[in-house]
């Protein structure tokens, strides 16, 4: 900057009041010394898939060792599901009034103890019990994550920063399947809870040390406030086209982790040997989310989703008929997998900044309600593919995903076309 420069930016400066120029300069001195580690919310928005993929390969086996039959044993995963759903409509309008540091916090705290709770536990209404509070600590730390993205770096650079959050993250997933088949042949089902208990403790600590507040809180929240702002959001036929693609497509994902772990059971694959085999899908994950990143360089963000989706039912397809065809093999389940997670890596964090950036002055809103959108969509999914035999019946599990997956694939064709207009 030349002395011109200086002297007009000092005599403009001069004419605000001393508690605004120092605003100024803190801000001015936080946007060039700091930013936020990528590698903190790549945990954050991990929490909730890792306590899902780590804790799936133990379902067979806690439901031997607490008697209890595969309806109720989902409820370990559907519980935390839903409660991720809603706890994230309370944090993202929560943290728009008080700022997104102290949900990020409070969030981590609570994964960490339930997590410990969990692992203390001797009944499966215990473990559920402690599954709800860790899914309302996953929903803020998922919340607050993206978020933080969005408030930082504004829509048009948030899709490529997502993208290294996801494609991060998506590294805590491929760890936890393979890891929690490990804990659960040498440790028993509890080594899950306390890893996921250690994550969250290791969470609590960064975010305390190394997260600054990157939003200006504003009035006291109020549920009327909340239901006011989801109600304009839902209303906004942008919004809710990306944030159902993405709530399709995780449903997707989820659904299969329900079930899938019974179809390799039946194939007499030990816990170890599955957590192996579902990383198949977070691999493909994550080299979709590297591979956005670049397609974001020369594509439109609509038009790479809507690719994604089609490529992902067209993937289950080819599982279904690969299953069907040699119903003992593995493979046959682990190669489709890995296309589908490769279509969920380009679709979701596209989808996720479209619906974000709907409504600008509602970002941390959307993104609660989007995540809710999702876990609820996951939770249900399991749920309904389990009451329909998925755990009985591969093909019934795999056709279902289709279903979903259809779903998605209309959704992000409508949001394709609002786009354009």
């Amino acid at each position: 900057m030349n002395s011109r420069a200086l002297r007009k930016n000092f005599e403009n400066r001069s004419r605000l009041p001393y508690h605004q120029i120092f605003k100024e300069i803190n801000l001015e001195k936080t946007s060039h010394q700091w930013s936020p580690p990528i590698w903190i919310l790549s945990l954050g928005a991990g929490l909730a898939p890792f306590a899902v993929t780590l804790v799936a390969p133990a379902i067979p086996s806690m439901a031997s060792d607490l008697n209890a039959d595969s309806n109720i044993i989902q409820l370990v995963l559907t519980t935390l599901l839903l409660s991720i759903a809603f706890g994230q409509l309370i944090a993202g309008p929560l943290s728009d009034r008080l700022g997104r540091k102290p949900l990020f916090f409070g969030g981590a705290v609570a994964y960490c103890v339930a997590g410990f709770g969990a692992a203390l536990s001797h009944t499966i209404e215990g473990i559920i019990f402690f599954r709800v509070i860790q899914g309302l600590g996953a929903a803020a730390a998922v919340a607050m994550s993206r978020s933080i993205v969005v408030d930082f770096y504004g829509r048009d650079r948030a899709a490529g920063v997502m993208s290294t959050v996801i494609a991060m993250m998506a590294i805590i997933p491929v760890l936890g399947t393979a890891l929690g088949g490990v804990l659960t042949d040498f440790v028993g089902w509890q080594g899950s809870f306390w890893m996921l208990a250690l994550t969250g403790l290791i969470l609590t600590y960064f975010v305390n040390t190394e997260i600054q507040e990157t939003h200006s809180p504003e009035n006291v929240f109020t549920f009327k406030d909340a239901l006011a702002g989801y109600a304009e959001l839902l209303s906004s036929k942008k919004f809710l086209s990306s944030a159902l693609t993405t709530a399709f497509q995780t449903a997707v994902f989820f659904a299969m982790m329900g079930f899938i772990g019974y179809s390799f059971q039946r194939m007499e694959i030990s816990a170890k040997e599955f957590g192996v085999w579902m990383a198949t899908t977070t691999v493909g994950y994550i080299l979709g989310n590297l591979a956005n990143k670049r397609l974001l360089k020369h594509y439109r963000i609509d038009v790479i989703t809507s690719v994604g989706a089609a490529a992902s039912m067209a993937s289950l397809i080819i599982m279904e008929i690969w299953h069907v065809n040699s119903p003992s093999s593995p493979i046959g389940l682990a190669v489709p997998m890995i296309f589908v997670g490769l279509s969920n890596g380009v679709i979701i964090a596209n989808s996720i900044i479209v619906a974000s950036s709907a409504v600008p002055r509602l970002r941390g809103s959307a993104t609660g309600l989007v995540g809710a959108m999702q876990m609820g969509a996951g939770g249900i999914s399991g749920t309904i593919a389990i009451w329909l035999g998925a755990d009985q019946n591969t093909s019934v599990g795999i056709i279902t995903l289709i279903v979903i997956s259809f779903f998605s694939m209309m959704s992000a064709w409508w949001s394709t076309r609002l786009q354009r207009i």
